[in-house]
């Protein structure tokens, strides 16, 4: 359970977060500057573990392996660190593309994912070490055996040893 949280979130993540920098890093985009606002907020103010919790339950996605990858899908402070990257990149190589003929997205798959391998790789870590150091999404929104995550059971062996030695 943990090696696929770890790698399937780690991968889904990476997608979602190029795909809200990129049009984030644009400085033509319209309203750009209150979607970002609107980001800042988020990261700064969260709904809390009961809104998060209550959420889940009405969407059916306790006791799912979901559970344990949606709530870090997204990471403001790691698209932040992306969206930056990209506006560092040169406009010339998109409008060069886009005059060749490419869509935005054959621009963003086949030109700006390659040359972004350095960030890329970066935040791929944080989202990876993120998803396999998660402990208490686990112990919220689990209570099933075989869905639990090794970080539940090397916490039941700790807890078990400490017992046996009391």
């Amino acid at each position: 359970v943990s090696v696929f949280v770890t790698i399937v979130g780690t991968l889904l993540a990476m997608l979602v977060t190029v795909m809200t920098a990129y049009p984030l890093s644009k400085p033509k985009l319209r309203g750009r500057k209150f979607f970002l606002r609107i980001y800042i907020f988020v990261m700064l103010f969260s709904g809390g573990m009961v809104p998060n919790y209550l959420l889940f339950r009405s969407l059916h996605l306790l006791n799912t392996i979901w559970t344990l990858i949606l709530p870090s899908m997204l990471s403001v402070f790691n698209m932040l660190i992306v969206k930056n990257f990209f506006e560092q990149l040169p406009e010339s190589i998109e409008e060069a593309a886009i005059i060749d003929g490419a869509s935005n997205m054959r621009v963003l798959f086949t030109i700006i994912l390659p040359i972004s391998t350095p960030v890329i790789a970066t935040v791929s870590l944080f989202y990876a070490v993120d998803y396999w150091n998660n402990y208490f999404s686990a112990v919220l929104y689990i209570t099933k055996q075989n869905l639990r995550p090794l970080q539940q059971y090397l916490y039941e062996l700790i807890q078990s040893s400490m017992n046996l030695t009391d």
